[in-house]
């Protein structure tokens, strides 16, 4: 009998999706949410060693020593009691030699540069040697594509930001149009949050890390949640991110109060407060090539940002909120292997408030955490819009409207994109 129940356990054990096994450091460790160095990521084939994975690690994965060191992380401050006062967000320091770390993996930041001689020619060689069976794999599930021609997108633009390895930049344009869907594989794209959300055990997963409202939106329950337009920094511009993004706004006392919040914004010497329990939501997606080189929006979301205007209590390490001054966020980042998986309570990562990461917003490699990199943009002090709320959108420059069809945002990104795909053939020389 026992040995019939131990054969049954086996039996389910291969059946059912299993956790993934832990990369990065876990909370409370010095290194928290960065690589653990020795991790097998296999992200686009269950071989860990299978080309396109090899590739992945070339890009995603580097050892090295940011340029500036935030002060937020725990080997940089002491008491935190003491460090959490006007100016914590700032304070940083030159990275050193000592601050060598490895940076990365199955997530959204890039953490190369460059690469060395012989890197490039190892990554020329294996870009060259994509095949149709390589293709063929990154169609279960067509998702998969469309976040490798992602990477290599995302890799081809950092070498023209950097002015780094232009000898890799064809090799790159001719691989991510290698990988293009057709028509007939574009209409098999499916948007991943979507699914993750209609399974119960992701929902409730994520109701029990603050993000429960996601599936408010995506029931799309009274209209609670609006769409706003509005003119974004360069954070969110699809030339450098090559990502669509598309925010929500909702107000406590309902959709007209939010209504009536935006109107206050246009009227000349108007100054709108943002109220205790105003809540956004951001979703961030991939614009894609097609096999003719023009760019489209896809479905593929890869980044979720909930926001919560919690409490306007001082700022001060007792404030339980993610900005520790009343701004609470929940973040989501896509995991490609979650995806490759097919297990949608994986689809994403759930990113901690002292998760660290090398951050590149700002043109400079820094390593931080997510608490003070999301705090540069929003919180309640220190700054010299309080009324706001951390809620930039609120600003009368970035002229937020509602949006009427849904589709404003997915079409600018791919205007936006169009900028970013000019500059390969000044690149080429052609």
């Amino acid at each position: 009998m026992l040995l019939r129940t131990l054969a049954l356990a086996a039996t389910l054990l291969l059946f059912t999706p299993q956790d993934p096994p832990a990369r990065r450091f876990a909370p409370g460790e010095k290194d928290q949410g960065l690589p653990q160095v020795g991790a097998l990521w296999a992200p686009y084939h269950a071989d860990p060693e299978h080309r396109l994975n090899r590739i992945f690690r070339a890009l995603f994965l580097a050892e090295l020593a940011p340029a500036e060191i935030a002060a937020v992380l725990p080997r940089e401050h002491g008491d935190d009691a003491a460090f959490f006062a006007v100016g914590w967000v700032h304070a940083k320091r030159a990275g050193e030699a000592r601050d060598r770390r490895l940076f990365g993996g199955d997530g959204r930041q890039l953490p190369r540069e460059g690469f060395s001689a012989a890197e490039s020619a190892h990554l020329l060689a294996e870009l060259e040697a994509l095949a149709p069976d390589d293709r063929e794999a990154l169609l279960a599930p067509a998702e998969l594509a469309v976040l490798f021609q992602h990477d290599l997108l995302r890799t081809a633009q950092r070498l023209l930001d950097t002015e780094e390895n232009p000898e890799l930049l064809p090799a790159l344009q001719r691989a991510a149009r290698f990988v293009a869907l057709d028509e007939r594989e574009r209409a098999a794209l499916a948007d991943p949050l979507a699914r993750a959300l209609a399974t119960p055990a992701a929902r409730e997963h994520f109701a029990r890390r603050g993000l429960g409202e996601l599936a408010e939106l995506a029931e799309h329950a009274d209209a609670r949640y609006r769409e706003l337009l509005r003119r974004s920094t360069r954070l969110f511009d699809a030339e450098k991110t090559l990502l669509w993004s598309r925010l929500w706004l909702a107000h406590p006392e309902g959709p007209r109060a939010l209504e009536t919040l935006l109107d206050s914004i246009a009227t000349p010497g108007a100054t709108p407060s943002a109220p205790i329990g105003l809540r956004a939501i951001l979703l961030q997606g991939i614009v894609a090539l097609g096999p003719d080189g023009a760019p489209f929006a896809t479905p593929v979301v890869i980044d979720v940002r909930t926001q919560h205007l919690a409490n306007r209590d001082e700022l001060s390490y007792a404030n339980p909120s993610f900005t520790r001054d009343g701004i609470d966020f929940g973040i989501l980042l896509l995991e490609r292997e979650g995806l490759r998986r097919g297990d949608p309570q994986h689809f994403y990562r759930v990113v901690e408030p002292d998760d660290q990461e090398l951050f590149r917003d700002y043109g400079t490699l820094k390593h931080a955490t997510y608490r003070a990199q999301c705090s540069l943009c929003h919180r309640n002090t220190g700054t010299p819009e309080p009324e706001l709320g951390g809620f930039p959108v609120l600003r009368a420059h970035a002229k937020p409207e509602l949006a009427r069809t849904g589709l404003e945002r997915l079409r600018l990104a791919e205007t936006e994109m169009q900028r970013f795909l000019a500059r390969f053939p000044a690149a080429k020389g052609e």
